[in-house]
């Protein structure tokens, strides 16, 4: 007997690789705005962090020509529509695109963390990660990771298997989620920094 597998509501999370050319280029940017702690947004009550450092990338009073970067976002935010539709079987996502509506760039250290919360300003977000911290040798597994809390309770005897999905940032890498999902960032002890690019982007139909 071979089972066929059919997805009714899925929630999917997706993760890929970031190209080398343009990993350099958001590490350079991230390294460069980073440098400038005048750019600081974290006492800013409305975003979740809590200590470090947040620097607005798009839209922005800089003059900072960050093009390349959104087309980038939104051929991974289209990838993601995508797989999404091959997944469940709806054609709906085909007569959409992802426009990019916000950029920042986080950078954390020992004892940061962020709150629980979601994007309300997006149809999809993500978060490119870009350095991570060298935890100390009595970390606990969940240091530092991001924390996804699913739609859904864990029961198993409905076979709804996870409430929540948990990742360690490794650098080099994005994900991409549905902007409804809260989430938080745990605090860690060790040395270095937590460094991610974060991205809002809002689902438009294709002729606009």
């Amino acid at each position: 007997m071979s089972l066929k597998v059919a997805y009714f509501q899925p929630t999917v999370l997706a993760i890929d690789a970031v190209p080398p050319i343009e990993f350099s280029k958001i590490y350079a940017l991230a390294e460069n705005l980073h440098g400038h702690p005048e750019l600081n947004d974290s006492n800013n009550p409305l975003i979740s962090i809590r200590g470090g450092q947040q620097i607005q990338v798009y839209p922005n009073q800089l003059n900072l020509d960050v093009s390349w970067l959104i087309k980038w976002i939104e051929t991974i935010c289209q990838g993601y529509l995508e797989l999404v539709t091959a997944q469940s079987g709806a054609e709906e996502l085909k007569m959409c695109k992802a426009v990019v509506t916000s950029i920042w760039t986080i950078r954390q250290y020992e004892g940061d963390y962020q709150e629980m919360h979601s994007h309300p300003g997006g149809n999809l977000s993500g978060n490119i990660y870009i350095s991570a911290p060298e935890m100390s040798d009595n970390s606990k597994p969940s240091d530092g990771q991001v924390l996804f809390r699913l739609p859904q309770t864990k029961d198993v005897s409905k076979f709804i298997m996870n409430d929540t999905w948990k990742y360690s940032p490794t650098p080099g890498t994005v994900i991409v989620f549905p902007s409804h999902l809260p989430h938080t960032v745990y605090p860690w002890k060790g040395i270095g920094h937590r460094t991610v690019m974060a991205f809002d982007a809002r689902l438009v139909p294709k002729d606009e």
